[in-house]
């Protein structure tokens, strides 16, 4: 990731705080000189490491729950991660961001089940009066989703 990518990511992460968006918290960025060989030649190369912080949730990903069996999950907690995502996309969408890859595996769950969506790797972020982009990444589609 380029550092410019890298600061918008963190920027439209500072951007998003609402209940339903799991908390970011800060990042560490730092740059190390090495030296490695390459085409047996030993060259001096910048090794950038760059980590995220986020808040944990216990819980682990949606995912996780979605299964055929009514036992896992009442029809009311369901109703109430469904509305809590719902929340959560439109509060984004509401500060010119959208996120581009949601999937149950990037909804997080906190120990009362509250959905929170996590992965803003491919959002975007618009200016006020910007009305569209042209990305060549939109999510990832596995089998059986749409």
């Amino acid at each position: 990731m380029h550092e410019e990518q890298f600061q918008g990511e963190v920027e439209c992460l500072m951007k998003v705080k609402h209940k339903n968006i799991v908390r970011f918290l800060g990042y560490c960025a730092d740059t190390q000189g090495n030296i490695s060989d390459y085409k047996g030649k030993m060259v001096m190369a910048d090794v950038q490491q760059r980590l995220l912080c986020f808040e944990y949730l216990p819980k682990g990903s949606l995912d996780g729950y979605i299964t055929d069996s009514p036992g896992e999950l009442n029809w009311r907690k369901r109703y109430d991660i469904i509305k809590g995502i719902c929340e959560g996309l439109n509060y984004p969408h509401q500060n010119n961001i959208l996120h581009l890859d949601l999937t149950p595996g990037n909804i997080l769950l906190d120990e009362d089940m509250m959905p929170k969506i996590t992965d803003f790797g491919l959002s975007r972020c618009f200016e006020e009066d910007q009305t569209g982009v042209i990305t060549k990444n939109v999510g990832i589609f596995g089998a059986g989703m749409l």
